[in-house]
C-alpha cells in the first residue's frame, strides 16, 4: 500500500503524544525530597532517637543531730536519697562549717532494695567547733539524669555543763583540750583536783571570776582552739614567766605555753620582785617553812610548793604553786634558766 507523506507525519504525532506521559513521570521521581522526607530518612539511618534524661529529686536525712544540735566530739550521718534510681550515677556530698568544707566525698548511688530510689551514705569527722554546720549534696546531672542540689538544716555543736565529781567521755575531752591549750592537768576522765587547778588557771589567764568551775563556755572556747596563755618573751626559748597580774606561771618553750599552772605570789605588803633573772638553787623536798621542792632565782625569791596557794596574791614573795605541781616544775627547770616576773 502506498503511503503518504501526511500519512506519516500523523502518525508521528501520536507517537510524540503516547512518550510525553513517560518524560513527566521521570521528571517526578528525579524531584527532591521534602524536609519532613529527610528527617524520617536519617532517623532510619541512625536508629531511634536518644530518650530524655530522668528527673532528679534530692532528699537528706541526719541522723545524730537531732533538735538541730549535735553532742561535741560525735558524728553526723547524712542518708542523701536520690529518686527516681538511675544506674551509675553519683552524688558529691559534702559538709561545711560557715562558707568552709570540711569533707567531702563523691559516692556511687545504691539502689534501695527493689524501689525506683537509690541512696548514698556520708558519715561526718567528730565535730568540736562552734558554728553553723550545713550538709550539701549536689548531683551534676548526665545524659540519664537531671542535676539536682539539696542542703540539710542548719545544726550546731552541744558543749555540756560538767562538774567536779564527774567522770566521763566529756570529762576526758575536757582534760584533753585543757591540755591542748597548755593547762597542766593530770588528765583521765574525773574532774578532780588536777581538773579544778587547770579551770582556775584557765579562768584567771581570761580574766574570768577565780573559782573551779568549768561551764560550757569555757568547754567551747577550748574546743575552737582559744583561751590560752601569750607569752611576753616568746623569743626567749626555754624560760618561765610569771603574770603578776593574772596570778599565772608559764613554762615555755619553742615561743609557746607549754605549761600553764595557778600560783599565788607575793601580798601587796610582801610583793614579788619583777624583772628578768636565772635560776641559781634547787632545794627539794620540804624546808624548814614548808616550801616544797623549791627553785631560787633571786636572793630568797623562789618558785615552790606549798600548802595554801589562794586565787589570789598571798605568799612573802616567793610564787607558790600547788604541791601536785612542785616536782613537775623543779624537774622542768633547769639552773641559769631566765624566769621573767611581770605584771
Amino acid at each position: 500500500m502506498k503511503v503518504g507523506r501526511k500519512t506519516l507525519l500523523g502518525v508521528g504525532s501520536v507517537v510524540a503524544a503516547l512518550a510525553l506521559p513517560s518524560m513527566g513521570a521521570a521528571q517526578e521521581a528525579q524531584a527532591p525530597l521534602s524536609s519532613a522526607e529527610d528527617d524520617a530518612a536519617a532517623q532510619q539511618q541512625q536508629g531511634p532517637l536518644p530518650l530524655p534524661p530522668e528527673p532528679a529529686t534530692l532528699k537528706i536525712r541526719l541522723k545524730g543531730a537531732s533538735g538541730h544540735t549535735v553532742h561535741v566530739n560525735h558524728k553526723v550521718r547524712a542518708y542523701v536519697r536520690l529518686r527516681p534510681f538511675v544506674d551509675g550515677e553519683k552524688i558529691t556530698v559534702r559538709l561545711a562549717n560557715g562558707g568552709k568544707t570540711l569533707k567531702r566525698r563523691d559516692l556511687k548511688v545504691e539502689q534501695v532494695g527493689s524501689k525506683n530510689v537509690g541512696v548514698v551514705k556520708f558519715t561526718s569527722p567528730r565535730l568540736l567547733k562552734s558554728g553553723g554546720y550545713k550538709v550539701r549534696a549536689a548531683h551534676e546531672g548526665t545524659e540519664a539524669q537531671d542535676p539536682a542540689r539539696k542542703s540539710s538544716h542548719r545544726f550546731h555543736v552541744r558543749y555540756p555543763d560538767i562538774d567536779p565529781g564527774q567522770s566521763n567521755g566529756d570529762v576526758r575531752l575536757f582534760n584533753h583540750l585543757l591540755d591542748k591549750r597548755g593547762y597542766y592537768v593530770t588528765g583521765g576522765s574525773s574532774y578532780g583536783d588536777g581538773t579544778k587547778r587547770a579551770v582556775m588557771a584557765f579562768r584567771k589567764v581570761n580574766r574570768m571570776p577565780r573559782n573551779f568551775q568549768a561551764t560550757r563556755g569555757i568547754f567551747r572556747t577550748l574546743a575552737n582552739g582559744k583561751g590560752g596563755f601569750h607569752l611576753k618573751y616568746p623569743g626567749a626559748g626555754r624560760h618561765v614567766e610569771v603574770d603578776i597580774s593574772r596570778q599565772v606561771m608559764v613554762l615555755a618553750d619553742g615561743g609557746k605555753a607549754r605549761h600553764i599552772f595557778h600560783v599565788s605570789t607575793g601580798a601587796p605588803a610582801t610583793p614579788t620582785i619583777r624583772g628578768h633573772f636565772h635560776f641559781y638553787r634547787k632545794d627539794p623536798g620540804f624546808n624548814s617553812v614548808g616550801m616544797y621542792y623549791s627553785v631560787y632565782f633571786i636572793r630568797g625569791y623562789a618558785t615552790h610548793g606549798y600548802h595554801s596557794v589562794p586565787a589570789y596574791n598571798a605568799s612573802h614573795g616567793c610564787v607558790r604553786n600547788p604541791i601536785p605541781n612542785s616536782k613537775f616544775i623543779y624537774n622542768w627547770v633547769s639552773l641559769g634558766m631566765s624566769i621573767y616576773t611581770y605584771g
